[in-house]
């Protein structure tokens, strides 16, 4: 006695495998799709930062300024071997809360640097009120009141406070955008001076992780 004939034909018993094989590579795709718009989005995040933030390895302008006391002074082209910039405004709460550190830094720069280093100050503010803002608060670095938005575009410093660390090639060595606040931004501001004083090529951010 013969089997009864198969009622299913070879294109419907090759369907299901087809199938599972249609779904895997429109997975694989999907999955492929989202990691290119990751990507894509990690890149104008990249950009959109290059563009707006400051960054180690960047160079900056030289810029010829008075500071409040009369002397001149140039942003972006040290006296010694380092300049630390200060950008902040006299109205910020954040850059209030970075003076404690800050005038820490200025008392220990020179120690770490051998006398090298200098700190400036640059207040997006009038003559008068950075003077005033000074007083208030024992400011003994010198200051300069600069209420001009070109200079923040020009060192990436549209968000205050904002601390830059240039060597003599005009270079950014260091940077920290936020509150100084705390001994490990402080650590790190004199570990970036003391190295670049060293050695001027060298690049001490290669030891501190980029901010």
């Amino acid at each position: 006695m013969s089997s009864p004939p198969d009622s299913q034909s070879p294109a419907k018993r090759l369907a299901p495998p087809l199938l599972w094989a249609a779904l895997a590579l429109a997975a694989a795709l999907v999955v492929a799709l989202g990691w290119q718009v990751g990507r894509m989005r990690a890149d104008q995040r990249w950009l959109a930062d290059r563009v707006t933030q400051p960054y180690v390895g960047m160079y900056v302008p030289r810029l010829a300024l008075t500071a409040l006391d009369g002397q001149p002074l140039e942003l972006g082209q040290p006296r010694g071997e380092v300049q630390v910039l200060f950008f902040f405004t006299t109205t910020c709460p954040y850059c209030r809360a970075s003076l404690p550190q800050l005038k820490l830094a200025a008392r220990q720069l020179q120690a770490a640097s051998g006398g090298r280093a200098e700190l400036v100050g640059v207040a997006f503010a009038s003559a008068e009120r950075t003077a005033a803002y000074a007083r208030e608060h024992a400011l003994n670095f010198p200051l300069i009141a600069h209420d001009d938005r070109r200079t923040a575009a020009l060192f990436r410093a549209r968000k205050v406070p904002a601390l830059l660390v240039i060597g003599r090639d005009g270079r950014v060595r260091y940077q920290h955008v936020g509150a100084i606040d705390d001994k490990q931004t402080l650590r790190e501001l004199l570990l970036a001076v003391g190295a670049q004083s060293q050695s001027p090529q060298s690049n001490p951010q290669r030891a501190l992780a980029a901010r």
